[in-house]
């Protein structure tokens, strides 16, 4: 913005202070004379601020010039000091005691702003405090805005010690109890923020606020869901923190200060009396965070406290609370696989995860040969104490009838501690996790008959398990239990396509994840010898889940039979046979019609993968009813959702780039298809893979003309003269030459100068890229100069129709223009039913029509036009979003002038 042109620079302050006088001068009227739209204008007025704040500057926490005038105007501090004055801040309207809090936050957002404010303004921050002191701040949105100031001031240390100083950040202290939840939501951001910037003392004066709420609940508990619920933010924070000093290896003496506060025994008393379950979980997780992060400060005596942990799980089981035991088992072993020598409690507390997994899983003990060594493994590893756990757990688990549910939060435990386990665990805990999806594949096991088996398991399980293989990149050949997952992932499929969407989808996923990252040769199809692959059986399954009633099943098994298109090319030659054989492709071409968008995309996707593909391209082109070319150009234009538009021109794009396009006829079409998606859809995403297109297209005549990497070599052969030539500049620009006038003739240059002016700034921006890096291969060799650059001679052939359609298109414009005026008086003159009549016949929606011939750039002309551009200029203002500033000021000081009711009727702001 005017940061970088001065009379801009000038103008807005200007304009700000002619803002900030009219709010001065609405200060003294009666709230009920504002219009309800001045917080929209008054929010508006601070995009401009918003905007100067890009990444660079709040990385550096550098000053930009605007603020730095702002923060010294004159007329910003009369305007803080008349609105945030404590005698009168009742009688302004809270949209604009809002909006001086907002401002003020802009203004000091980062360390240098802060400190610059600070400087010039004092007083400001002391009307801050005061206000929270008065009534004022039970207006929620005042409120609100205090609470983001206050966040904002938390994440910078200056403004911590400010919040310290004044008492502020025992105010936000106390909004942990305020009655909206976004207060205490940024409330307890706020202090998530300030507690690893405070030092040891004033942490225990935030320790001792955040704990009292906690010792009153403790002496006199109510157990009902109000009061976990009242709770929750406190016991959140302090378990935050915890964790964050155990993930960071931070070094204080948090847990010695926790427990000097009575924490522990508080806590315990919630835990060995509380009845509600959200309850009990928060303060035996929170006391289970302090005992691992006593033990990392005080490693002499680290056994003492993994006792104590151990002795809390045994209270908890005897206590019956099945769920949170399990919770608080899960959140143990985070908690202590930070503390790197408690490996032989961690081992423990992992086996104690692993028990509901293997509970009732001695059905599949048959087909997996070493489910007995992994079962005694576990056993073997437990000490005397973890035994009596596990065998209280698993007779309570046996005659559980929720087992399935309880075993899932096992699963969420062992995801979350993942990176920590190393990998001889994982590879017991994958084991241990293939035995129980070996049951969800048997209807008849017990797991599936249970009454409460809930999808939910089956879709954790395929989770955690691909989670632990993929993070410690398990093969094959490591176990054999990882060779039978393709065939498991299959039968569950099979057996849930018809019974359940989201097991069956989850299933899909899994045999995604199999093929992408390991299959046994056999599997693979790589021995010719293998026609009894379970592949076979998985196509199957496969084809069957493409024809599905559910989207949700045909979209994920369109995209597993991309996956194999894609690994055909590359990895595994024999799957594309099996696609051919077991007609997955052509169910691809079927669903080119599918009624669900995201299956339509799928759908082309997994064509355009098939473009490289010489034997797969082939079978489709000789195998459908209908041109593939041809569906994606009726796709492109005539689809009505924008994702299948998208598919059609990225396969469009794969496909020229496959060299499908011989014919200049084809050619022809090609670009005039392309053209309108660019230019005319109405999506910014359809028109950005359009300009992908045309990039390449770009990139494709370069190269034709011998560019090599970017660059041109020294020598190449030319196709035209039969020989090695040498490419010196005059040889090179007449090259670049022809370049051009190539991309004019097939409309990609009119389409560039065209989209610099688009609606969509993501579209303007790719266009002027393209621009910016023809431009400056031009200037590399010299052919931005009018006077040495010459028209080629030669000019590719357009038919004479063409043409003449052009120009008729052209003249026909011309004649249509009419005053903007005149045309929103027709149509406000029309009556609605006129304007629906198109939509409300009986007669079938109309085509859209086809697309207009492509339009001609000479050459000579787009070299002028783009010697006229400032293209670093308007790549700068189109990386700005167009959401983040005010098209016209002066418009919006005109409506914010509007915003005292002068009359019965209501002001209308503009547009912006």
């Amino acid at each position: 913005m005017g940061a970088k042109d001065e009379s801009n620079f000038d103008q807005f302050l200007q304009k700000f202070d002619k803002a900030l006088s009219l709010l001065n001068s609405y200060c003294d009227k009666p709230k009920s004379s504002f219009s309800e739209n001045i917080s929209f204008l008054l929010d508006k007025s601070l995009d401009h601020l918003i905007k100067l704040d890009n990444d660079s500057i709040k990385e550096t926490q550098s000053l930009d010039p605007t603020h730095a005038a702002l923060i010294k105007s004159q007329s910003v501090k009369i305007f803080f000091n008349e609105v945030l004055k404590i005698s009168k801040v009742h009688s302004i309207h809270s949209s604009i005691i809002t909006f001086a809090i907002n401002l003020l936050l802009q203004l000091t957002n980062n360390e240098v702003k802060f400190e610059l404010m600070y400087s010039e303004s004092p007083n400001i921050f002391i009307k801050i405090q005061q206000l929270t002191e008065t009534t004022v701040v039970e207006n929620n949105e005042i409120k609100q805005s205090i609470m983001n100031f206050f966040l904002s001031l938390s994440k910078i240390k200056a403004g911590l010690y400010w919040l310290l100083n004044s008492g502020s950040l025992l105010f936000v202290v106390e909004s942990l109890s305020d009655r909206t939840i976004f207060t205490r939501k940024k409330a307890e951001e706020a202090i998530n923020y300030a507690l690893p910037l405070l030092d040891d003392v004033n942490r225990e004066t935030i320790f001792t606020k955040l704990l009292e709420p906690i010792l009153k609940a403790g002496n006199k508990l109510e157990n009902h869901q109000i009061e976990s619920d009242k709770l929750k933010p406190y016991f959140e924070i302090l378990e935050h923190y915890v964790t964050l000093t155990l993930t960071s290896n931070i070094m204080d003496k948090t847990g010695k200060t926790l427990s000097s506060l009575n924490t522990e025994q508080v806590l315990q008393n919630i835990v060995s009396s509380a009845e509600n379950e959200k309850l009990l979980t928060q303060a035996a997780s929170l006391i289970a965070a302090i005992y691992a992060k006593c033990a990392l400060e005080n490693e002499k005596e680290r056994n003492a406290w993994e006792i104590k942990t151990i002795a809390l799980i045994q209270m908890l089981l005897r206590r019956g609370f099945l769920r949170v035991t399990l919770s608080v088992i899960s959140q143990s072993l985070f908690f202590w696989s930070h503390v790197k020598t408690s490996n032989f409690l961690v081992g423990q507390l992992v086996y104690l995860m692993i028990v509901p997994v293997l509970v009732d899983t001695k059905e599949v003990a048959d087909h997996f040969p070493c489910y007995t060594t992994i079962c005694q493994y576990w056993e073997d590893l437990a000490d005397n104490s973890t035994k009596s756990i596990s065998q209280t757990l698993s007779a309570m688990l046996h005659s559980n009838s929720e087992l399935n549910e309880l075993t899932s939060i096992s699963l969420i435990g062992l995801n979350k501690s993942i990176n920590k386990l190393g990998k001889d665990s994982a590879l017991k805990i994958t084991r241990s996790g293939i035995f129980l999806l070996g049951c969800l594949k048997v209807p008849e096991a017990k797991r599936m008959t249970l009454s409460s088996f809930t999808p939910q398991l089956a879709i954790n399980l395929i989770t955690s398990l691909c989670s632990y293989i993929d993070f410690y990149h398990i093969r094959w050949w490591e176990t054999y239990e990882t060779v039978c997952l393709p065939v498991i992932f299959t039968k569950i499929v099979a057996f849930n396509a018809s019974r359940d969407i989201q097991v069956t989808c989850a299933g899909l996923k899994g045999i995604k994840f199999c093929i992408q990252q390991f299959i046994h040769p056999d599997q693979a199809l790589l021995l010719t010898n293998s026609p009894d692959s379970s592949l076979h059986d998985m196509a199957e399954v496969l084809q069957q889940c493409t024809v599905s009633v559910h989207w949700e099943v045909r979209d994920s098994a369109m995209e597993v039979v991309l996956e194999m298109v894609q690994l055909s090319h590359v990895r595994y030659p024999p799957f594309q046979h099996l696609l051919i054989k077991s007609h997955l492709i052509e169910a691809a071409l079927s669903a080119f019609n599918d009624t669900e968008s995201y299956v339509r995309s799928s759908a082309i996707g997994v064509v355009a993968a098939a473009t490289p593909v010489p034997l797969l391209w082939e079978y489709l082109s000789t195998n459908s009813s209908t041109p593939i070319i041809s569906s994606c150009y009726f796709i492109l234009q005539q689809d009505s959702e924008a994702l299948a538009r998208r598919a059609a021109a990225k396969a469009l794009t794969l496909i020229t780039q496959s060299g499908h396009f011989p014919l200049d006829e084809d050619r022809t079409t090609l670009y005039r298809q392309m053209s309108s998606a660019a230019l005319s859809d109405l999506d910014w995403e359809v028109k950005l893979q359009a300009l992908d297109f045309w990039q390449s297209i770009i990139d494709e005549s370069l190269t034709q003309q011998g560019m090599l990497d970017g660059i041109f070599p020294e020598l190449t052969f030319s196709k035209e003269k039969q020989k090695i030539v040498r490419l010196d500049s005059k040889e090179i620009r007449s090259r670049l030459q022809a370049a051009l006038s190539e991309l004019g003739s097939c409309g990609c240059l009119h389409i560039l100068l065209q989209l610099v002016d688009d609606c969509d700034a993501p579209v303007r921006e790719k266009s002027i890229r393209l621009l910016h890096r023809l431009r400056d291969i031009l200037a590399t060799h010299q052919s931005l100069d009018l006077n040495v650059f010459r028209e080629i001679s030669y000019l590719p052939q357009v038919a004479t129709n063409e043409i003449k359609e052009v120009q008729d298109l052209t003249q026909a414009n011309e004649t249509i223009q009419k005053d903007s005026d005149e045309v929103i008086d027709e149509i406000l003159s029309v009556d609605d039913t006129c304007l629906v009549a198109g939509i409300l016949t009986n007669k079938d929606p109309k085509m859209r029509p086809d697309p207009v011939p492509v339009s001609l750039v000479n050459a000579q002309d787009f070299v002028n036009k783009i010697n006229l551009m400032d293209i670093e200029t308007m790549l700068t203002t189109t990386s700005m979003s167009s959401d983040l500033h005010v098209n016209d000021f002066d418009s919006l000081l005109e409506d914010l002038e509007d915003c005292i009711h002068t009359d019965t009727s209501r002001p209308r702001p503009d547009c912006y």
